[in-house]
């Protein structure tokens, strides 16, 4: 499976939405220049999913980077702040910042991208459908650099609904999870594969 999978899923993304690998510390990454099949950077369907965009642009990742390799650099995410990452060994990671769980994949950068058009990736990690009726209800796409987040977070019992979601900076978000699981009560689960 390649990035093709992602691009006959998603399209194009929204004009001028992409930014220069460099801003994201990516410059010269064979894993980013594997995913050439990608008619573009950018935000994609309405801000579902995004590669190399404006929401990426981030300060750092507000904590999280304690779990995850020094190296590690932000380049998609998704419209509820799933993070994906990539090290300079070109490993790339999984961060679910809801319910504290990290992943070193075992795939590929351009098969972890092509996993997110496959039907289960897209209903069940990437909530598709919570995101399309959310759309239709607000009649616009997220800005830039937003995501959606329920209110309460699901680590603190909330729920995955229309009603609970709310527009927020991806930093703000990124912040306020990590403290969660920073919490020694709290656990971050990493799975790691195996060598």
């Amino acid at each position: 499976m390649t990035a093709v999978a992602f691009v006959q899923e998603y399209g194009a993304p929204r004009s001028g939405s992409g930014v220069a690998l460099a801003e994201l510390g990516l410059e010269g990454s064979p894993a980013m220049a594997d995913l050439a099949e990608i008619p573009g950077y950018g935000v994609f369907e309405d801000g579902l999913v995004s590669i190399a965009s404006e929401r990426e642009l981030v300060g750092g990742l507000g904590g999280w980077e304690t779990w995850l390799p020094k190296d590690a650099r932000l380049f998609g995410t998704s419209a509820f702040g799933l993070l994906l990452l990539v090290t300079a060994a070109d490993e790339p990671w999984v961060v679910d910042v809801h319910h504290g769980q990290i992943v070193e994949s075992d795939l590929t950068v351009p098969q972890l991208v092509a996993t997110l058009a496959e039907t289960e990736s897209r209903d069940d990690i990437l909530r598709a459908p919570l995101f399309r009726r959310w759309h239709e209800f607000e009649g616009d796409a997220l800005a830039a650099r937003e995501v959606l987040c329920p209110t309460p977070v699901p680590a603190l019992g909330g729920a995955w609904s229309i009603e609970t979601l709310a527009r927020m900076s991806l930093e703000v978000l990124l912040s306020f999870t990590a403290q969660l699981f920073d919490d020694p009560s709290a656990t971050v689960e990493i799975r790691r594969r195996r060598r």
